[in-house]
């Protein structure tokens, strides 16, 4: 993932609130952990990763699309948990943990683990949200801050068992700042306002084969234009050298921990981990603005899902 459910405002509350296991009614939490074939599953809006463990091996890895509860509904998510089931040649599990885009409450959880059971007789299915999956992968038992920053943004505080406090995304509108979708709308801008050089201006065009015309279309008439502004930020890899670009990045990721990061208790003395691929490619930028700020660097992380196996497989998690 990406983690694009950082780019979907929610309630400050059922950031940390709801990131509790949901289990089948059906069934007990099974506490013989990795005692059999079990599942671990990260899904963002676009892809998920399911990763099957027999004991404390991997054994099969498969990807699907994303099963995001804002967008599908338990059909769905039994459909494809059951072409996934197929694929890894499994029917029955012990235990499965999912995290996904989107799992911020109750009811939405329920229609992840609903479309779960329907597919597999397991006798524990477990849905959390994607901050939770990014706060054990970097963190695994240890206190520390999370920021991620992918397509979307989003942070929170973790104290090596639960999330204690988080500052809410607020969407990629008014909020997502260091994110892809933030560092592209800033490139846009710049682009639009005559704000870069000639060899610059002409190299985004080409790349994204961009003109006003095809940019508002994108913003105003397509449905997801938070992709289209992070599709964007792919520019910054092949350009950081580019004053224009530098500042960029450097004021993207200064927004971002001064209105998040610094504003958490402790943050002056945590590690500050970070999932995501804007983090993880644009890391010199990010470690920069860090030391500015007296702020700590700890993991940077492209994608969560190994750390994940590896926490599951090292901690009971009912």
């Amino acid at each position: 993932t990406t983690y694009e459910e950082a780019s979907i405002a929610m309630n400050a509350v059922e950031a940390f609130s709801f990131i509790s296991t949901v289990t089948s009614s059906n069934h007990s939490p099974d506490l013989s952990y990795f005692r059999g074939v079990n599942c671990i599953a990260e899904s963002g809006s676009t892809k998920t990763i399911w990763v099957f463990l027999e004991g404390d091996q991997e054994y099969i890895r498969v990807e699907s699309i994303g099963l995001n509860p804002f967008f599908v509904d338990v059909a769905e998510v039994e459909q494809v948990a059951t072409e996934v089931g197929a694929k890894a040649g499994v029917e029955e599990l012990d235990t499965v943990h999912f995290y996904g885009s989107g799992c911020s409450s109750p009811d939405r959880n329920r229609r992840i683990a609903d479309g779960l059971n329907l597919a597999w007789q397991a006798k524990s299915v477990n849905v959390y949200h994607d901050l939770l999956a990014a706060a054990r992968a970097a963190c695994q038992t240890q206190s520390g801050i999370v920021g991620i920053l992918g397509t979307g943004s989003n942070s929170c505080v973790y104290d090596g068992s639960d999330i204690t406090d988080n500052i809410p995304a607020m969407g990629f509108i008014i909020g997502d700042e260091g994110s892809g979708t933030s560092i592209g709308r800033r490139l846009l801008q710049a682009w639009a306002y005559r704000e870069m050089e000639s060899h610059i201006s002409a190299a985004f065009e080409l790349k994204f084969e961009l003109t006003k015309e095809k940019a508002l279309h994108a913003l105003y008439y397509e449905s997801k234009p938070n992709r289209f502004l992070a599709s964007l930020a792919a520019f910054c890899a092949d350009h950081r050298k580019e004053p224009l670009i530098q500042g960029i990045l450097h004021d993207s990721f200064t927004e971002f921990v001064r209105r998040h990061i610094m504003k958490y208790q402790g943050s002056s003395r945590l590690p500050i981990h970070f999932i995501g691929s804007i983090a993880f490619y644009y890391r010199a930028t990010l470690e920069a603005v860090l030391q500015e700020n007296g702020l700590k660097l700890g993991a940077i992380i492209q994608s969560p899902i190994n750390a994940l196996v590896k926490f599951h497989v090292t901690n009971e998690v009912g």
